[in-house]
Order: C-alpha cells, then sequence, then structure tokens
C-alpha cells in the first residue's frame, strides 16, 4: 500500500495533480477486469509429454542469481523440472557472497541431471547472464530471470512454434509469448500482457516482448548481453535481434506465441510491482533505442520519457517524412466529448482505444505508444507529398481540407480505412503517434 501511494506522489511530481488522479482511477477501473490464470489441463499436459519431436533441439534456460531467497528459487527451478518439454538444461550463475543459492540447487541437483550450477565473479547481470551462455549447449536459449516462473508448457510451446515457422519460413530468430503478474505467495495472477505481433514501432517505444524470450543459440552469442545497458540489457538484446531477423528475412523470423508461458513474480523490490525501484534501467532503456536507431540511419534525434516508468517517445518532429521514408501516413488520435473515437485502426476496421477516456492510456498502456496502424482517421492525419494525388482522389477533396470534420464520422472512417489500405498496398507504412495533432506534433 506504501509503494502504491509514493508511487503516486512520484507521478504527479512528473505529470501534474491531474494526470495523477486519472492515472489512479484508470488503474482502479482496470483491477475490476477479472482475470485467472488457466493451467493447462492435466490430459493435454500428458499429452505434451508424451510427443516425439522428429529432431532433437535443445533449449538452455540461463539464470543468473545473486542471493535470491530459498522460496523464489525453489519455485523456479519447480517450474523448470515441471516442464512437459524434457530436452533442456537449467544453467545458474550465482553470483551470491553467501552459500545459500548453492545449498537449494545442490538438493536438486541430485534428483535432476539437467540443472548446471556454477559460481561467478558478480560483474552485474549481464556478465552474469553471458558467464551462463558460455556453459550452454542448446539450440535455442530462453532467459529466465531469479524469482520468476515458467508455466508448464511453456518449453514445449515453444518447441512447437521453432518447428512451425523453420517448416515455413526458417529457423526463427526470437520467440516470445505472452506473460502475466503474480502475488509473491503465487495465489494471485493478474494483469496479462497479451502483447502484439512483431511491431519495430512499438519496440523503439517500450520493452513490449520482454519475457518469456528465446533466442537462436548463434544470434546471442553473437550479440551477448552488453553490461553498459544493465537494467534494459534485456531491451537492448531483444533491439538487436530483432534487427538481426529482419536482416536475414524480415518480421517471420520473430515468432510470437499469444499464450501465458511466464509469471513475472511481483515483491518489493522488483520493478513488476515497484516501476520506481530501478531508475537506472530506464535511462539505459533509453540510450538502447538510441542505438537502434543510429543503426538504422536515424541520428540526431531524442528520445524523451512519457508519463510512465520504461515507456518512450521518439521524437520525430516535421522531419518524419524525410527520416522514414518508408513511413507514408501519420496520424494520432480523435476525441469527442472527452472519449476516444477515432485513431489507430486495426485490419478489420475497429478503432482500437474506442471509448477510452481522455487521459487514460489504456492496457500496458498502449494507447500512449507510438506503434504500426493498419489505418488511422483522416481528421487526425498527415500524408507524405508523394500520397497527396491519391488522398484528393479517394477523399474528393483537396490536401488538406478542414471541412471533412463536418462529415458523418461513419463515412469518414470508411474512407480513411480504404484510403490507408491503399498506402499499404504502395508499400507504406501507417505510423501511429498518440501526441500528433493535425500538422504538427
Amino acid at each position: 500500500m506504501l509503494g502504491a501511494v509514493q508511487t503516486t506522489i512520484r507521478y504527479a511530481k512528473k505529470n501534474g495533480l491531474r494526470a495523477a488522479i486519472d492515472a489512479v482511477c484508470e488503474r482502479l477501473e482496470q483491477r475490476r477486469i477479472r482475470y485467472e490464470y488457466a493451467a493447462p489441463a492435466e490430459e493435454e499436459l500428458e499429452e505434451q509429454r508424451g510427443r516425439k519431436f522428429q529432431h532433437p533441439l535443445k533449449i538452455s534456460i540461463l539464470v543468473p542469481a545473486y542471493e535470491t531467497p530459498e522460496d523464489f528459487l525453489q519455485d523456479l527451478i519447480l517450474s523448470v523440472t515441471d516442464q512437459t518439454y524434457e530436452d533442456y538444461e537449467l544453467i545458474i550463475a550465482d553470483a551470491s557472497e553467501s552459500d545459500a543459492v548453492k545449498a537449494v540447487v545442490l538438493s536438486f541437483q541430485e534428483q535432476y541431471g539437467r540443472i548446471v550450477y556454477f559460481r561467478t565473479e558478480n560483474r552485474g547481470i549481464s556478465e552474469n547472464t553471458n558467464a551462463a551462455l558460455e556453459k550452454a549447449t542448446g539450440d535455442y536459449v530462453a532467459l529466465l530471470d531469479h524469482d520468476d516462473l515458467l508455466t508448464k508448457d511453456a518449453l514445449y510451446r515453444v518447441r512447437e512454434a521453432i518447428d512451425k515457422a523453420t517448416q515455413s519460413d526458417g529457423a526463427p530468430v526470437l520467440i516470445y509469448s505472452d506473460e502475466d503478474k503474480c502475488s509473491e505467495d503465487l495465489e494471485r495472477y493478474y494483469e496479462p500482457n497479451r502483447k502484439k505481433d512483431y511491431d519495430p514501432e512499438m519496440l523503439l517505444t517500450n520493452n513490449y516482448i520482454c519475457h518469456l524470450s528465446v533466442y537462436r543459440a548463434d544470434v546471442i552469442r553473437r550479440l551477448k548481453l552488453r553490461k553498459e545497458y544493465d537494467g534494459s540489457q534485456d531491451y537492448d538484446l531483444i533491439l538487436r535481434a530483432c534487427r538481426i531477423a529482419e536482416e536475414e528475412g524480415g518480421a517471420k523470423r520473430i515468432v510470437h506465441i499469444p499464450q501465458v508461458l511466464y509469471h513475472w513474480r511481483c515483491h518489493e523490490s522488483s520493478t513488476a510491482s515497484n516501476p520506481g525501484s530501478k531508475e537506472y534501467a530506464y535511462e539505459a532503456g533509453r540510450r538502447a533505442i538510441l542505438d537502434a536507431l543510429k543503426e538504422k540511419g536515424l541520428t540526431g534525434l531524442s528520445v524523451s520519457d512519457t508519463k510512465h516508468h520504461g515507456f518512450y517517445h521518439v521524437d520525430y518532429g516535421e522531419k518524419i517524412f524525410s527520416l522514414r521514408e518508408d513511413i507514408g501516413v501519420i496520424g494520432g488520435p480523435l476525441y469527442e466529448e472527452g472519449y476516444m473515437a477515432g485513431g489507430l485502426t486495426d485490419a478489420e476496421g475497429k478503432v482500437v482505444f474506442d471509448g477510452l477516456k481522455k487521459g487514460y492510456s489504456g492496457t500496458m498502456h498502449r494507447a500512449d505508444l507510438q506503434q504500426e496502424a493498419f489505418a488511422v482517421d483522416v481528421r487526425n492525419m498527415r500524408v507524405r507529398d508523394e500520397l497527396i494525388p491519391l488522398y484528393e482522389k479517394m477523399f474528393g477533396t483537396e490536401y488538406p481540407c478542414d471541412a471533412q470534420k463536418t462529415e458523418d464520422a461513419k463515412k469518414l472512417r470508411s474512407k480513411s480505412f480504404d484510403f490507408c489500405k491503399k498506402v499499404r498496398e504502395q508499400g507504406y507504412k501507417i505510423f501511429y503517434d498518440p501526441l500528433f495533432t493535425g500538422g504538427e506534433e
């Protein structure tokens, strides 16, 4: 309770009282949404255990540990040894000063032969993870925090996804799943994170991929984790891995499993329950984004914080079309009587955040994030010069034209959808920016 109050005070100091009130109200509303993690039925788990895959494929699970509480570590190990897919190895790099972690692991090693344990000098989470990576013998490598848990079917679902993707598009570079949070005593599961398929624009604003992430072994060995990004080392790694995937074969080399396979355990010192507990991590995240932009040839840009910890905004300004030749249209939210009525639109023509109260940020703050859209609303849109003739043809008016705002909203949304579809067919992206308002961002 005290932590929540402190978080609200920090939020108010940063964003103002009105924004803090909106954030508290929205969070209370979201907590009313019921969620229960539904574990697979035992019959399904047994079926998974009995399945024989055509080719062997080992998954190495890396865990950098430091003075991990005994019950946390026991739960983590049990979540791995309970996996229905058994071709794995659990590698624990122990940088603790005491022998507490060692004692727990050794008690399990007597029964389970797939656990590799070693002591290492405490050189930070990246270097400790790299030390574990050196001992990995798997074809793919999964990262697991020392206080979190896998679902029983996690590795099975990963193996299943690897096989499917490999048959159609080649061996994937990165596989990631949905996740949720759980209480310290594991009695309550909440805040399911239902993620988008790979969206490079959203990834430049937040590490929405996060857990569970599994990398092709040759890729993670090539990249390794970088200690200068400690705190956001996984974000930096994901950004670089996705770049390799794009170079190899595009988004098809990045596989999203739309199932909760990872439980993020929340306790007093965890970032999950206390976003303000690791301020240095958010600075490292900003640097990781700037580095990723530089790799794309986008220099001289700034990355600013949004209202929310660990969420960012790439400041393209008026130069977006000259900087980003792949973007054809930029659009932002449209509000009517204080509620969202237009803006980010999906492939079915649905306004993604339709009805969201102004000042609210949506689930996982996604309404406040830059991202790729299928379409945006013409009433808050700007197009690149090359597309103005198409705009004028499809809307029957010169560009831009405020008179459109008096037309029937439903017709405008339909025209906007058709226009954006044509733009996408020409190979351009539709870019949604929550801060965009008309001609200026």
